[in-house]
């Protein structure tokens, strides 16, 4: 945590000049043609609101962007075609039960498109292989950030594997607060033996349980946001600390874009020239992510995302100095950013099979989900 909180130190500067040089960069050095493979507009459907973990993707605009309630758009690079990047989220990103997947087949209602790439979990990808078929191409974080908050004081050796959880729900032990245990990961901590009764259900976001029981309670969250958010204020200000679900066993990849399967083979030429530059606009954003910082802030703050929504430049300092220090962004076991680890995701599927049921394909496999056809194996964070 010191070391995160030096680098953030670091890169709270003010972006200097960007009035005078907006989306300067992303034009000098995101140059490969597009107009003649890609659509324009070419809409990317995020899963939840703009937040510095999306940082590669704004990366490739700079703050040559145009602000609108609800999309960050403006010309990628000089590749000539527009981007425009879509919030994600209940409210103001998607419609009432529509998701970052369900979009590409169905359409983001608020935005009245159809999205060319959406975010999906990998764990989701093959429960829905059957309702909503998509194929991973780019996944921005080797390491997803989710998982579970714990108050410093109240549990000073904190929590490291499901071992830890086991005791929760029992008296005198507080809850733990997650969106769900009927799929995904909190499923799979009730198969791993912690009970039922440990678990409320209904995180969307929020802190509020995790104050109100006085830090007795573990609460879902990103590790590179709300740990910021819970040391620094939201009515407790008061160390806390996490760990990733990855740490815990669950190697789940969050945040892939994806493709929907039928329109795969369409897309491949724009994918082909595409991928590369999100590779590469992932290592200069978290190599430099000063400029995009401030986007992402000027967006929240100037009321395009969420009302309730704020992401502002100290929290983006702490969370690109985070993604890096955790490797939640980076090579992974090779030295290639933003490719998929097939031994990972088969050890992931190996996990999700017990979790099927009829909104998968009964014949899916890894091969299905994702794909490292795009990407370009000489890109990687140095």
């Amino acid at each position: 945590m010191k070391r995160i909180l030096t680098a953030l130190m670091a890169t709270t500067t003010a972006f200097a000049g960007a009035a005078a040089s907006a989306g300067e960069f992303a034009t000098a050095n995101y140059t490969t043609p597009l107009a003649d493979v890609c659509p324009s507009p070419f809409y990317i459907q995020k899963d939840w609101l703009a937040q510095a973990e999306h940082g590669g993707l704004y990366q490739m605009i700079g703050s040559g962007g145009t602000m609108e309630s609800g999309v960050y758009r403006g010309p990628l690079g000089s590749t000539g075609i527009e981007l425009a990047i879509l919030e994600g989220g209940g409210g103001i990103g998607l419609g009432d039960g529509e998701t970052a997947y369900s979009s590409l087949f169905n359409g983001n209602s608020k935005a009245g498109v159809i999205p060319h790439l959406g975010f999906q979990e990998l764990d989701n990808a093959f429960i829905f292989s059957n309702m909503f078929p998509v194929v991973g191409v780019y996944v921005p974080l080797d390491i997803a950030p989710s998982g579970l908050i714990w108050d410093e004081g109240t549990y000073p050796e904190g929590f490291h594997s499901v071992d830890d959880l086991k005791e929760f729900g029992a008296s005198g032990k507080g809850m733990i607060y997650v969106s769900t245990i009927t799929r995904t990961f909190g499923l799979w901590l009730v198969n791993q033996g912690v009970p039922r009764e440990a678990f409320v259900e209904g995180y969307r976001g929020d802190l509020e349980n995790f104050v109100a029981n006085n830090g007795t309670w573990l609460n879902q969250g990103f590790v590179t946001t709300e740990v910021f958010n819970l040391s620094n204020g939201m009515n407790w200000a008061k160390p806390v600390d996490a760990v990733t679900v990855n740490d815990l066993g669950y190697p789940v990849i969050t945040g892939m874009l994806s493709v929907a399967q039928p329109r795969l083979e369409e897309l491949s030429p724009c994918l082909e020239k595409l991928v590369p530059i999100m590779q590469q606009a992932a290592i200069d954003y978290i190599t430099d992510p000063a400029e995009v910082n401030q986007v992402i802030a000027d967006f929240t703050e100037g009321g395009y995302s969420a009302s309730w929504w704020r992401s502002g430049v100290d929290l983006n300092a702490f969370s690109a100095a985070a993604q890096k220090e955790r490797g939640i962004v980076g090579n992974g076991t090779n030295d290639t950013i933003g490719d998929f680890d097939m031994d990972r995701v088969a050890a992931m599927f190996d996990l999700v099979k017990p979790m099927l049921d009829d909104r998968a394909n009964p014949d899916v496999t890894i091969d299905d989900v994702v794909t490292n056809r795009f990407i370009d194996p000489s890109i990687g964070l140095k």
